[in-house]
């Protein structure tokens, strides 16, 4: 964070929510970022200096999310150097948002806790989870209550992100995800959290083994993008401990050790996607 009394800055990381069975409950922060600066001006506008900037179907998040925080009467003079990826599932929307919101309130004087711009982002966002792991960092619990929790995750896992050039609307994805379950199927959904969260915590393969073939919304989203069952299966085969598609996808990122994340990274640049090998954000708002 920077703050003087002409400009104020702010940045948070990219997030990969679900990790496969922790629907709507379960994010990492990665440290991929998105940087706003924020300053006084005459009237409102927004700069992308960044590698990636949003398309007109997404909208601008940094900037609409700065006017609800501080108004219209306020206007600022936005930059934005963001380097998430858009539409990939790697949480580019709760990012900008997150960044957004404490730029804009820190260039009013405030100093706004993480628990205010987690509660105003998630009010503009809607995604809990990923908002929770831009803010706080690290891996984020999303309760069905209450504030998020932090949990710790077992030092020697890495990850490595699978990116092909499709692009995938969250809204999109959520179409195509059944609204009630049969019993069996939740009871296999509950069994393979339960391993996941275990399995980042304490490392072990055979955890994080039992975490995969998610059936609430991974299956179903094979139908629009199909590629992410072939890449998941792709960083298994090259030695992951467990694959998963990354938010809505159509991102996967793979969870390895430090012996197989080249094995891993090289696999998905074989398979013509381009491997990212970020190393897990351990801070999120700054």
């Amino acid at each position: 964070m920077s703050q003087d009394l002409h400009s104020a800055s702010a940045s948070a990381p990219a997030t990969s929510a679900n990790l496969g069975p922790g629907f709507d409950c379960l994010a990492l922060a990665i440290e991929i970022r998105c940087a706003v600066k924020a300053s006084r001006a005459d009237d409102w506008s927004v700069d992308h200096i960044g590698r990636y900037q949003p398309g007109p179907e997404e909208g601008d998040r940094v900037i609409s999310a700065a006017r609800v925080v501080v108004g219209d009467g306020f206007p600022l003079a936005l930059q934005v150097d963001a380097e998430i990826p858009i539409g990939k599932g790697l949480g580019s929307s709760a990012a900008a948002s997150v960044a957004g919101i404490a730029a804009a309130l820190r260039l009013t004087g405030e100093k706004p806790s993480h628990d205010r711009v987690y509660r105003l982002a998630v009010e503009l966002e809607g995604h809990a989870d990923n908002v929770a792991a831009a803010v706080y960092g690290g891996l984020s619990l999303v309760p069905a209550e209450g504030m998020p929790l932090r949990l710790p995750i077992h030092p020697g896992l890495q990850v490595v992100l699978a990116v092909p050039d499709s692009h995938l609307l969250t809204e999109q994805a959520r179409r195509v995800i059944e609204h009630s379950h049969p019993q069996d199927r939740v009871l296999r959904s509950l069994s393979r959290v339960s391993a996941l969260t275990a399995g980042l915590i304490t490392g072990d393969p055979d955890l994080l083994g039992a975490a995969h073939g998610d059936e609430i919304h991974e299956q179903p989203r094979d139908e629009i993008s199909p590629e992410v069952a072939g890449l998941i299966e792709v960083g298994k085969r090259a030695g992951a401990l467990h694959a998963a598609r990354s938010g809505a996808g159509p991102s996967v990122i793979a969870f390895c050790t430090s012996d197989s994340r080249e094995r891993v990274a090289a696999a998905f640049t074989e398979a013509g996607v381009d491997a990212l090998t970020p190393q897990l954000a351990t801070t999120g708002l700054v």
